[in-house]
């Protein structure tokens, strides 16, 4: 093989792993919106399951408040008195009975919510696994689904791996930064990155300082991760952790 041939080999096959890399970035930037949008759907769902439910059995909605234990709950039995765990409670009950037209409609919305909690479980972990696979410093740092949402709103690894810290640290709170500039209400202080265990379990005041020292690592983490090979997440997530425990 001549050197014209060798070299544009050698184009073509950077030009794939590259083209292979920007296609499993924008991948996972499509696969964690989409479990976004499946969260959103699935809490509209419940509550709407709720509403209706309520009227067979008011005092299970009031007793479980957590949405994934009250969907589990129902996929054992729809009427009141199948659910052997709450007998003394049905017996009491205030709501009114059910048709077995009502127990089929109702079962098959708890199936359809169950089966939509069984595809976002998967492609979250779908998600977290190929975060830590693309971009293992900055899933360390952050958390793998925290890190491919902050991406998301960078546009891709290579965008907020240009990106400043201040940037980094504002981004997704573009809404609140727009009213402020507009003359209403105060100047936000950081985006979605608030969502670090970091940020948002410190005192208000001291979050600003948390969120800005988080958003300087974490752009360190993506330069990390699109330049280089160097796995320092561990390192960054530790001085993130020594920073907290001083603002706490």
């Amino acid at each position: 093989m001549d050197k014209e041939k060798l070299r544009e080999k050698a184009l073509s096959d950077t030009k794939e792993e590259l083209r292979s890399e920007v296609d499993r970035d924008r991948i996972l930037v499509k696969a964690v919106k989409q479990l976004d949008q499946l969260n959103d759907n699935i809490n509209t769902e419940v509550e709407r399951l709720r509403d209706w439910y309520s009227l067979h059995f008011p005092e299970l909605d009031e007793e479980i408040s957590d949405n994934e234990h009250f969907v589990k709950i129902l996929s054992r039995g729809i009427n009141r008195n199948e659910l052997e765990a709450f007998s003394d409670m049905a017996a009491a009950s205030t709501g009114m009975e059910l048709t077995e037209e009502d127990e089929k409609m109702i079962e098959d919305m708890v199936k359809s919510i169950s089966d939509r909690m069984k595809l976002r479980d998967q492609i979250e972990n779908y998600v977290s696994n190929g975060v830590k696979e693309e971009m293992s410093n900055l899933s360390k740092l952050l958390d793998p689904l925290l890190a491919a949402r902050l991406v998301g709103l960078a546009g891709s690894l290579d965008d907020l791996a240009k990106k400043p810290a201040s940037t980094v640290q504002m981004l997704g709170a573009e809404k609140a930064l727009f009213r402020y500039l507009r003359g209403n209400g105060t100047p936000p202080k950081h985006g979605i990155i608030f969502e670090h265990e970091f940020v948002n379990q410190l005192p208000e005041d001291s979050r600003g300082k948390m969120a800005r020292f988080l958003a300087n690592k974490a752009s360190i983490a993506a330069r990390l991760d699109n330049y280089g090979d160097k796995e320092k997440g561990e390192q960054l997530r530790e001085e993130c952790r020594e920073k907290f425990q001083t603002l706490k």
